[in-house]
């Protein structure tokens, strides 16, 4: 199978926090009603009109299946228990979720067999539920995929969700219309549509529960298959190698049982290699009882074992802390760094094929002395503290496109509530103030009004984030851009890492998101999360640059991945030299 992972979860300014979906309108009933996939909506609250897919009840698991979990995924149960086979194409299959033998929730894979309009179709679900503790907030996150599908595999319609921010719930759903997807935005994408290619045989989430069944392989065989990457709005390929049978204890006080062994390897999204994934499989069925890869970015090797319903929805005892997961020790502390000149860092990425690209070079980042066969590099990262006043130093940068002044899904400023907060955190300036006047008021105003540094919301819209005014650095940085778009600034988001330290007193780097704002003829980085403890304009050595985005006619999370290959690389960083 492929790896299963929620790309938010990865990022430590990012998580997700369950929310109900939002009303759907009502529209009149008719033969080409749209499809709804609601797996947790109660059937009292369907819309008129509307025809809604839902997994009924619980269909158990494989036969005789033994219902404890391995010591590195244990809960106490209470037993073994016997289950019927599966009826029809149906399945409702638990799986609990481990990083490194800790619990971390649960993954519920189910199918259905339904009916719409006399058609006889599948729809298949997958919900992933974790629990982590973000700088000591407890904060259950998930993410759901689900497809229709006939039964003969084709996949017609392709649903993903995911929490945004408080009340906030970006679904997409895609709708297959010959060889293109007609993708589609309800709740908070509403009105967003793209258009996709969308190649023959793409597995849907029932299908892809069989995909190793009926496979006649000899050890060191492969064959591929197409999925849907939901994160990233694309199909991509997976290829799988069979390496043979081996005998596996899969729970605690069972006897071992003969398992196909598969690895699972998906494309590349670009420079970012997502770890492959190994599945142990019933050798007849084909149907996967265990999946592991190791990630990282969540602290080692995640596990998924099959086991019951109970034992995979029990309690999370010690939520995983994933800032002792991402965040990059340093070797030394540097006092004062948000007010050095400059810091030049020693990187190690021997994990990654080419480290020298993981961080860009701009006006405030070079990256120096490559060892291409030590994969180690030096980045020099200097303060940068408003516009450069030497043009002679400063190379005046390109004139930004229309996309870091329009109004996008995630910095939409088009509305009454950020162009208000705009105009107020401007209200004071002369007439005569220019483009960086404007966003170091933007940049105060958002630091001394956001009510709170909280840690359930993820990637929130800047209209939600004027509204509750609540959230962590992507909700200032979201609402900060879209504040300056407001005002005629452009501006964009900038993803990367900041100096700090954890509560015993040693020096990190953790993950986190800043703005820029161009202004006389400069990209400029404000941080309005930091803006009160920093003396001095801009941004210090402290600040490691990843990438930045527009976010323009984005509503995928792709801009994150750069992100997700430093977290998937696990670089370390070592302090050569520090100026004042």
């Amino acid at each position: 199978m492929r790896t299963w992972l929620p790309v938010l979860l990865l990022l430590a300014p990012a998580g997700w926090l369950a929310a109900q979906p939002p009303a759907r309108p009502v529209t009149p009933p008719g033969k080409d009603a749209p499809i709804v996939i609601s797996p947790r909506r109660p059937a009292e609250t369907d819309p008129p009109g509307f025809i809604v897919i839902r997994p009924g009840g619980r269909v158990p698991s494989v036969a005789q299946a033994p219902a404890l979990v391995t010591p590195a995924v244990a809960q106490k149960d209470d037993g073994p228990k016997a289950a019927p086979a599966p009826v029809g194409g149906g399945f409702d299959y638990w799986f609990a979720a481990a990083v490194e033998g800790e619990r971390i929730g649960f993954l519920q894979w189910t199918a259905k067999d339904v009916e719409m309009n006399g058609r006889k179709l599948r729809h298949g679900t997958k919900h992933q539920q974790f629990t982590v503790d973000r700088f000591g907030q407890v904060v259950t996150q998930f993410a759901e995929e689900s497809t229709v599908e006939t039964p003969e595999g084709e996949v017609l319609v392709t649903t993903a969700r995911q929490g945004l921010g408080k009340d906030q719930m970006l679904v997409i759903t895609g709708v297959a219309d010959g060889r293109t997807l007609k993708v589609k935005g309800e709740g908070a994408a509403a009105g967003a549509t793209e258009s996709i290619p969308w190649p023959a045989g793409v597995v849907g989430v029932a299908g892809e529960m069989k995909i190793f069944a009926n496979k006649k392989l000899a050890p060191g065989a492969t064959f591929d298959y197409l999925t849907f990457f939901a994160q990233g709005n694309r199909v991509l390929k997976v290829t799988v190698t069979y390496e043979g049978t081996e005998e596996a204890v899969l729970w605690q006080g069972t006897p071992a049982r003969r398992l196909s062994r598969f690895t699972s390897r998906m494309e590349p999204l670009g420079a970012l290699k997502l770890p492959a994934a190994t599945t142990w499989a019933d050798p007849d069925s084909g149907e996967p009882f265990r999946v592991e890869f190791d990630f990282p970015g969540l602290g080692g090797r995640v596990t998924f074992l099959r086991t019951t319903e109970g034992a995979a929805k029990a309690p999370i005892m010690r939520p995983l802390q994933l800032f002792n997961a991402q965040a990059i020790r340093l070797d030394r502390a540097i006092p004062g760094v948000h007010e050095k000149t400059t810091v030049a860092y020693k990187v190690t990425a021997t994990r990654d094929d080419e480290p020298a690209t993981l961080f860009p070079a701009d006006g405030r980042q070079e990256v120096k002395n490559l060892d291409a066969k030590a994969k180690t590099f030096e980045l020099h990262v200097s303060a940068a503290r408003g516009p450069a006043k030497d043009a002679a130093a400063q190379l005046k940068e390109k004139t930004p496109g229309p996309e870091f002044l329009g109004s996008s899904f995630f910095i939409n400023w088009d509305n009454d509530l950020v162009k208000g907060h705009a105009a107020r955190a401007v209200a004071g300036l002369p007439a005569t103030a220019g483009a960086w006047d404007k966003a170091r008021a933007v940049e105060k105003w958002v630091n001394q009004n956001m009510k709170s540094a909280e840690f359930s919301q993820s990637m929130a819209t800047a209209d939600n984030v004027a509204k509750n005014l609540s959230g962590d650095c992507t909700e200032y940085a979201m609402l900060a851009a879209a504040m300056c778009r407001a005002q005629g600034v452009p501006s964009r988001t900038v993803l990367g890492l900041v100096y700090t330290d954890d509560p015993s007193g040693r020096p990190f780097l953790a993950y986190h998101m800043w703005l820029e704002v161009y202004a006389e003829g400069q990209w400029l980085p404000l941080d309005p999360m930091f803006a009160a403890a920093l003396r001095f304009a801009g941004v210090g050595p402290g600040h490691v640059k990843i990438a930045d985005h527009s976010w323009h006619e984005e509503r995928s999370f792709a801009p994150l991945f750069p992100v997700l290959r430093v977290l998937t690389a696990k670089p370390t960083f070592e302090v050569l030299r520090v100026a004042p």
